[in-house]
């Protein structure tokens, strides 16, 4: 099909599409994390012309915030759009394989981990991407879930990097919101103890 205008609805699907194949797979020799930052960058555009917003949450999102600091090995997605998404991943070249969408060709693999996300919407960050931008998580939340998981799942790399982005943010933190959102007194012992730490670290420079 050769489309005549772009201002026919199909049309333009249709060369957003294949324009955002092309772009997907200049992708395919550059780093890892520019590879995952740019092909969530394509989707969100993608997603965003259908009027559904994606928000990466999940390792990406710590990986985003700790500068390539943290790895990870796919895209974690919060989007009210589940059909939408998966018919713009399989017009792309992804490929259903369990839970995750993975593009044989590039190598990045993506899950739609919920519809709605367990975080405000309206400390999501927008981070341009070249002419292209994301939506994160915000740092408030992606700390809380990392600190929910070092109490509850004990786990110590969570309880690491948890901390981590928490000392990077020290001074910006919305404390009171975070405080606000702590369900338990494990959680609270928990962050009280991050910010004696981070204080203290804060206060040697």
């Amino acid at each position: 099909m050769k489309c005549s205008t772009i201002k026919k609805d199909g049309c333009l699907a249709l060369i957003n599409i294949e324009e955002a194949k092309k772009s997907l797979l200049a992708l395919k020799n550059k780093a890892k994390f520019e590879r995952m930052i740019h092909t969530a960058a394509i989707f969100t555009e993608l997603m965003e012309q259908r009027n559904v917003m994606p928000i990466i949450v999940g390792g990406l999102s710590v990986e985003i915030y700790t500068l390539n600091g943290y790895t990870t090995h796919n895209i974690d997605f919060v989007l009210d759009g589940y059909d939408i998404a998966k018919n713009v991943l399989d017009s792309l070249g992804f490929e259903k394989v369990g839970k995750d969408w993975i593009h044989p060709e590039i190598g990045i693999s993506i899950e739609i981990q919920d519809n709605y996300l367990a975080g405000d919407y309206g400390k999501v960050t927008t981070v341009p991407v070249g002419t292209r931008k994301i939506n994160v998580i915000g740092i408030e939340d992606i700390i809380l879930d990392r600190l929910r998981a070092a109490v509850h799942w004990k786990s110590a790399q969570d309880r690491e990097w948890g901390y981590r982005l928490y000392l990077m943010y020290f001074e910006d933190i919305d404390s009171d919101y975070m405080e606000s959102k702590l369900e338990t007194t494990a959680e609270k012992l928990e962050l009280e103890r991050w910010y004696k730490k981070a204080n203290y670290e804060n206060s040697k420079d």
